[in-house]
């Protein structure tokens, strides 16, 4: 399988140079930590990750995060279950409490902190990593730590953590031995639900959480530098039709489109062509609207956004009402069957499962478009089960965005 970058990523993808001045002698540097990998900036969607990271959730490791420019707090996020944030922790001792004082001290810490959520429960899995890529002048016992705390973001409802909050406090000797801690919160009750919201998604109950982290160093006379305080959003629920944890990140995941897979490449190629070219290209195209949404590659251009889910299933069937009555128009009454007698279906995108199908533009001219063709059963249907277990995985509830990206 093709797994090259996609065209405009390979513009956007550089590599981040850390130059840290140089603060020690020969000696002093033959005491640094493990050596330490250089962070690499991170990559755009659309960069060749292994294949079975495509539109499956894998937790996010160490050595797989990536350093986000130009915040480091933003953090890199791997999916709706899994992000990370890399930062350097600069540490100044000083002979007395004045900053004016002679400088004794001094440590540079490379600091990776990941969560990620557990599969079928609403907790969350901490750790960090801590190494010291520059020392001099502190003794091993110059004590490194990170205080992690866990909240409701509203104060409404039961919502809370089992721990409100949480500390990890360990020697420069502790954390060369043992570099990585984890810390486990589970988040617990609801808040209350919202009265303006249908009953299938009250019924869902859910919950907002905070998950905010600093550091520190214990002693005297110490100044932390280059530590920004990290915070996190997540939510929870009780919903019975997705799968993974029941608590997500709630950024808009990525659906990849592979037009290697032979079982819906005919499919993938509409939504290809509906989302990168020219929309006249793409029937109805700008009969029906002036954009296709969904492609994260033109978000620069601010002409497109997330496709928004529907679990509401008289939308699906509008969408699919209006898919087929344009496959009817454009390839007549017998667009069902196939000129050696198979049979067909109208695909179409953006897909049925949307709020932004078909059933929302009919007739218009302005705002988003679609594009409709038939193509085989057997295509159909295998994209449509690609994109109905992509959403069930990524726990993509309704009214929850995902973007898509396509790999050639």
């Amino acid at each position: 399988m093709n797994h090259r970058r996609p065209g405009r990523v390979a513009l956007m993808i550089s590599t981040l140079v850390l130059l840290i001045g140089s603060m020690a002698s020969a000696t002093q540097t033959a005491a640094l930590a493990t050596p330490l990998a250089i962070p690499q900036e991170s990559p755009p969607p659309g960069y060749p990750l292994p294949h079975t990271d495509r539109n499956i959730p894998e937790p996010v490791t160490f050595d797989g995060c990536y350093l986000s420019r130009p915040n480091p707090a933003d953090g890199y996020f791997k999916n709706r279950f899994s992000t990370c944030q890399i930062t350097q922790l600069h540490y100044k001792r000083y002979a007395c409490p004045e900053q004016a004082c002679p400088l004794v001290g001094e440590a540079v810490v490379f600091v990776v902190v990941t969560r990620n959520m557990e599969p079928g429960q609403r907790r969350v899995v901490i750790g960090h990593r801590m190494q010291f890529s520059s020392l001099r002048g502190l003794p091993d016992t110059t004590r490194f730590g990170a205080t992690m705390t866990c909240a409701a973001k509203y104060t409404t409802g039961t919502a809370d953590c089992d721990v409100p909050e949480a500390k990890i406090s360990k020697s420069i000797a502790e954390w060369k031995a043992q570099p990585v801690e984890n810390t486990v919160f589970t988040m617990r009750g609801q808040d209350v639900p919202d009265p303006k919201e249908s009953p299938e998604i009250q019924a869902e109950k859910r919950t907002w959480y905070k998950l905010g982290r600093t550091l520190f160093v214990e002693g005297e006379n110490g100044v932390v530098e280059n530590a920004p305080v990290l915070s996190a959003e997540a939510r929870c629920d009780d919903a019975d039709y997705v799968r993974g944890s029941k608590c997500v990140f709630q950024r808009p995941a990525l659906f990849f489109v592979d037009l290697q897979e032979p079982a819906a490449a005919d499919y993938g190629r509409l939504v290809a062509d509906a989302i990168r070219r020219n929309i006249k290209e793409a029937y109805p195209g700008s009969a029906v609207g002036h954009y296709i949404p969904g492609w994260l590659g033109d978000i620069l251009a601010l002409r497109t956004h997330p496709l928004t889910r529907t679990n509401h299933q008289p939308a699906q069937e509008a969408n699919k009402t209006v898919s087929e009555r344009y496959c009817a128009a454009r390839w007549g009454p017998d667009w069902r069957t196939g000129p050696d007698g198979t049979v067909l279906k109208c695909a179409a995108y953006p897909f049925n499962s949307t709020r932004d199908g078909a059933g929302r533009y009919p007739g218009h001219s302005a705002g988003g478009a679609f594009a409709v063709k038939p193509v085989a059963e057997s295509v159909f249907l295998a994209m449509e089960q690609t994109v109905n277990d992509f959403i069930s995985r990524h726990h993509i509830l309704d009214g929850d965005q995902y973007w898509i990206w396509i790999l050639d």
